[in-house]
């Protein structure tokens, strides 16, 4: 039986004694911890069950499969009536994600090294072997995730070096007023080209200089950068436009930034209205800094987006705690409007409740003439994707305004 946890958004399973609360081989699916009673910790040895440990009020345990994928290593068996608060895969997920990088390498490597290591204890072989090549599997990957924890503190030194010599550039995607036809704005999309390296995706290296201050002087720098394109984009069009830019869960908990970003946009002359920040669901997981960080951008005038809508847990709570003006519908719902009738009652529900809330709704990874008018049906106000035009440099962008590169319209 569950029910609402003693930790805040946690839920409890209540175990009889003697029931199996996971066996050795299942899927780690949940960790746990002990808010009553004792679990034995068992497995089989010699076709014996031996018991490794005895658990009480406080521990958790199962969190090893839980965090790196593999099944679980033992049995838990409720050893008296116990009662337990249960930690989701997609919980502890959300919190390694925003870790540093570096850390987060390092903790796989650590767990590897020790689930080898109680394997060899418990049944005097490596972890998992299938064949002769997996028994020096485990020293194979431990091996591999060092490289990457180096590689990755190569790179921070690297990511301060293209900050210092301004390596990065802009490209920039229009957005479509879906009923008119007629381009409302940009996303401003940040793109590394390292001397050494080549192009290094975006999700990279904006997770690794999250995970530092770096994000601060890279935010920065999109602002201003993002901020001038606009101004010569509105010159070229005679039209007012938005810029649209990504912001980082560091940028939100530094109250530098809001200060740069107010400062860097009165400077260049641009109503803070027609910047739209565009945040993650995960940003919103510290609900007090988050909320205090959106209701002081919106009082200044600035918009707030929340980006890949419906893909989190959490998304119809974050509608009910946040004051928002914009939802962007994820591109894996607007993947099936054409070929999968569920995606398109979800669009058309998210779209719905948007409406119903006071928010606009920007559909992304729109790629075909059918998907665009299947959304402009249901009332889809903006859209962006591949269909209308891929992320541009500030020059091919700039033609698309000037009308030398017309995007497709929508019928």
């Amino acid at each position: 039986m569950e029910t609402q946890g003693h930790y805040e958004g946690l839920k409890r399973r209540r175990v009889l004694a003697g029931e199996f609360i996971f066996k050795e081989g299942d899927p780690g699916d949940y960790a746990y911890i002990i808010e009553e009673g004792e679990v034995a910790i068992s497995t089989v040895i010699d076709d014996k069950p031996v018991i490794l440990n005895v658990l009480k009020q406080g521990i958790m345990f199962g969190e090893l499969a839980l965090v790196d994928g593999r099944t679980r290593s033992a049995a838990a068996v409720a050893k008296t009536d116990v009662l337990l608060t249960i930690v989701t895969k997609e919980q502890v997920n959300i919190r390694i994600e925003s870790a540093d990088p570096i850390l987060r390498m390092l903790l796989f490597v650590v767990m590897r090294y020790f689930r080898s290591e109680t394997s060899w204890r418990m049944h005097g072989k490596p972890l998992e072997p299938k064949s002769e090549d997996s028994l020096t599997q485990p020293a194979i990957d431990l091996n591999r995730r060092i490289d990457q924890a180096v590689d990755l503190i190569r790179m921070e030194s690297e990511l301060r070096v293209a900050i210092a010599e301004k390596q990065f550039c802009l490209h920039y995607q229009p957005i479509v007023n879906l009923q008119t036809g007629a381009i409302a704005g940009f996303e401003a999309l940040i793109r590394w080209q390292s001397p050494s390296r080549g192009f290094i995706r975006p999700d990279i290296f904006i997770a690794l200089a999250e995970s530092t201050s770096l994000i601060l002087p890279i935010g920065e720098w999109v602002i201003e950068e993002s901020g001038k394109a606009l101004k010569r984009f509105e010159a070229a069009y005679h039209q007012p436009l938005f810029m649209s830019i990504n912001i980082a869960s560091r940028q939100i908990e530094e109250a530098t930034f809001t200060r740069a970003l107010v400062e860097k946009i009165k400077a260049l002359g641009i109503a803070n209205h027609q910047i739209k920040l565009e945040i993650l669901e995960r940003s919103l997981f510290d609900s007090e800094v988050a909320q205090r960080w959106i209701q002081d951008v919106r009082k200044l005038g600035f918009l707030v987006a929340l980006d890949d809508f419906g893909t989190g847990y959490s998304s119809l709570q974050y509608l009910n705690d946040y004051h928002l003006d914009n939802i962007k519908i994820d591109k894996s719902f607007v993947d099936g409007l054409a070929t999968k009738p569920k995606s398109a009652s979800l669009c058309a529900a998210m779209i719905n409740l948007a409406k119903a809330l006071e928010m606009s709704v920007i559909a992304e990874g729109i790629e075909t003439a059918e998907q665009a008018a299947i959304l402009k049906d249901l009332g889809c106000t903006l859209g962006q994707g591949y269909h209308f035009s891929r992320p541009k440099i500030f020059e091919e962008a700039l033609s698309i305004l000037e009308g030398t590169q017309p995007l497709p319209i929508v019928s």
